[in-house]
């Protein structure tokens, strides 16, 4: 049975390619440019198209835009998925891994998000998000789907907006703000590193039976963000600088993950500095 990482030349498809490859398991990798085992455009008229849906294959969607267009949100995110879906069931592929996001839940209450809980997303991207679990939680129910599996990301080391952000205050030579609250701490999130990200996709690329299923994807231990912060400076931005200033109004203090159901697949290892050990898987993939 094939298994093909679509966006392998993306962040997270590249991470999910290096950790796979790494591990000996012969996933297939898809891009548009050279380099891939295969170059398809994400047309569904191009002739490449065959090359991606087979009978009893596995398709990891890594294919994703997060910028603030809203016509690439709705065209990337939610359409291309519709019609994903659609060409599997016709090819009969066997299982299909979407990748979503933790911002389908929007800004929450400080306890940790269940999969059963009510998606509020705020913004664009956690709203096309939605629509597409949506739409594959909807074809599921049809007789010709293949299994689909979606993956409620959290924050992921070294593409998360907190590392985008560190490293262009860094290229403009200027301190970044760190939001702290009044006792002093800051902001408590659910993060991942890249390793233990692959390996919640590893266990959870299997088929499974019945319809579709959601599951949260981070780390059991969550983390404060001036730990991420200090451990970007110690292995990645070693020029990293920051000022502590008063959180706004409105910024929660605790947006989590619950990972039960996660972690009744994954065997999470405990660390002793969590957010330093995240980090740290970064070195294991070459940079690009």
């Amino acid at each position: 049975m094939t298994t093909t990482i679509l966006g392998a030349n993306g962040k997270l498809g590249a991470m999910m390619a290096h950790f796979a490859t790494r591990a000996g398991l012969g996933w297939r990798t898809q891009a548009r440019t050279k380099g891939a085992d295969v170059q398809w455009s994400g047309a569904f008229d191009d002739p490449a198209v065959d090359q991606i849906f087979a009978q009893g294959a596995t398709l990891i969607n890594m294919i994703g835009y997060t910028g603030p267009d809203e016509a690439l949100l709705h065209d990337t995110n939610f359409h291309f998925v519709k019609d994903l879906l659609a060409n599997a069931a016709k090819a009969g592929v066997a299982h299909v891994v979407l990748a979503s996001s933790a911002a389908v839940y929007g800004p929450g209450n400080g306890t940790p998000f269940d999969e059963n809980d009510s998606l509020r997303p705020i913004t664009p991207y956690g709203v096309s998000k939605s629509k597409m679990e949506e739409v594959a939680r909807s074809f599921s129910a049809t007789s010709a789907s293949p299994a689909i599996t979606i993956l409620r990301i959290g924050n992921i080391v070294g593409a998360d907006a907190l590392n985008a952000v560190a490293n262009r205050h860094v290229k403009a030579c200027k301190p970044m703000p760190l939001h702290r609250f009044s006792d002093g701490s800051a902001a408590l999130r659910s993060y991942i590193g890249p390793r233990d990200l692959f390996d919640v996709v590893r266990v959870c690329s299997k088929p499974h039976e019945g319809l579709s299923r959601v599951i949260n994807v981070a780390h059991p231990q969550p983390v404060t963000l001036d730990a991420v912060l200090s451990a970007y400076r110690t292995h990645q931005i070693p020029d990293l600088k920051w000022i502590n200033m008063p959180s706004p109004d409105g910024i929660p203090h605790r947006v989590t993950l619950s990972t039960l159901r996660a972690q009744s697949l994954v065997d999470f290892r405990e660390y002793d500095n969590p957010a330093d050990a995240m980090v740290q898987q970064m070195a294991e993939i070459p940079a690009r």
